[in-house]
């Protein structure tokens, strides 16, 4: 529990702002918090990705499948357009963003 010697008060860690001073004076009384997301996001970020990739397939299954092969196309070319469009942009945003030798 943090203690602000100047004002005489206890804090709520929860409370304080981000850098870690006291809201009344400005005093520095904890260490700023730690940010980091945990390790268990991310893995309900793979697990949720993973899901929602299999989930597509099987709608590309459905689509084919009960003859609506056409749609199946054009969704399937539009996706493959999309990731290849994001994949260009992302190595052009890399290549500006290093320094020029």
């Amino acid at each position: 529990m943090p203690w602000c010697e100047d004002c005489a008060k206890f804090w709520n860690p929860n409370s304080l702002p981000p850098d870690g001073t006291c809201p009344s004076c400005g005093r520095m009384i904890a260490e700023p918090p730690d940010t980091k997301v945990p390790w268990h996001f991310w893995i309900l970020i793979v697990g949720t990705a993973i899901y929602l990739g299999w989930r597509a397939v099987q709608g590309f299954e459905w689509l084919v499948n009960n003859n609506h092969t056409p749609i199946a196309i054009v969704i399937g070319v539009v996706l493959v357009a999309l990731v290849a469009w994001l994949a260009v942009w992302r190595v052009r945003r890399r290549g500006a963003s290093e320094p020029a030798a």
